[in-house]
């Protein structure tokens, strides 16, 4: 119950962004919710570097009201500059509630948050399936997808290889796809489930080529992190495939079942989009 509420608390809280490169916008998000509570969510806030060492500029906005505001941050590393900025923001966002209580409401204070803008992401690493009999397989794989709004949903598509071995016997091809992923957004984490359709081309090589064409969809359940720029995806699951691949060559044979155990994992960037 307790991690519910606070997920709810971070969910309501107004749209961070930050340009600067010294300053983390989910931790100064989370450090000024503790300072400021309420106070806080109504407020929208921009964070830009400024032009001295430790400087930074940062624009606070909400219906009625705008602050620009300049601070030099003392703060030795991310973490500390973030938690110092929001200890200042805090007092600015007390002071300006001081000076002009008609305008501080119960509007104000449960306002929804307007979400984050738009930001893309894209993704390189690998995957491993098994099912029963084992017979694995794997590839790499390269993920696109984007971020909006409330963080709820996200479009994810999908490009991956498939290779698997038994002795002389090869089964090698590509799979693309793509599907749609839902969940929340936590701090730095983003947890959910996706669902992506994928067209699978593969060809099995032995005594004789044949090739088959399939559609197999991937049903995981989903983990993101996203910190400065970096994003960092894991994903377990399972593969349903129809129809489901049986390759036989001189002396073995390679089977590729209806469902499938899959995991992946996967390190890429953010790409903001406005």
């Amino acid at each position: 119950m307790h991690a519910a509420l606070l997920l709810a608390a971070v969910l309501a809280f107004g749209d961070v962004t930050s340009r600067s490169s010294s300053i983390d916008g989910e931790a100064v998000r989370s450090a000024l919710e503790m300072r400021a509570g309420d106070e806080a969510r109504a407020w929208d806030l921009e964070i830009d570097d400024g032009t001295a060492t430790g400087e930074v500029r940062v624009r606070l906005r909400r219906d009625d009201a705008r602050i620009d505001r300049t601070f030099v941050l003392a703060g030795e590393d991310t973490d500390g500059r973030s938690r110092e900025l929001a200890a200042a923001l805090a007092l600015v966002i007390e002071q300006h509630a001081e000076a002009h209580p008609a305008h501080v409401t119960a509007r104000d204070r449960k306002a929804p948050s307007k979400g984050m803008p738009p930001q893309g992401w894209l993704t390189l690493g690998g995957r491993v399936a098994a099912g029963a009999p084992a017979d694995p397989d794997g590839g790499a794989t390269l993920r696109g997808g984007m971020l909006w709004g409330r963080r709820h949903v996200q479009p994810i598509a999908q490009l991956a290889t498939v290779h698997a071995r038994a002795n002389e016997l090869r089964i090698d091809g590509v799979r693309v796809g793509v599907g749609l992923a839902g969940g929340a957004a936590f701090e730095s984490w983003w947890v959910g489930g996706a669902a992506i359709p994928q067209l699978s081309w593969l060809r099995a090589r032995d005594r004789r080529t044949v090739d088959d064409v399939g559609l197999v969809t991937e049903i995981t359940a989903l983990a993101q992190w996203r910190g400065r720029g970096a994003l960092v995806a894991m994903r377990l699951g399972v593969d349903v495939a129809t129809p489901p691949v049986r390759a036989r060559g001189t002396r073995d044979h390679l089977r590729l079942g209806a469902a499938r155990f899959i995991a992946g994992i996967e390190v890429g960037f953010t790409l903001p989009l406005r």
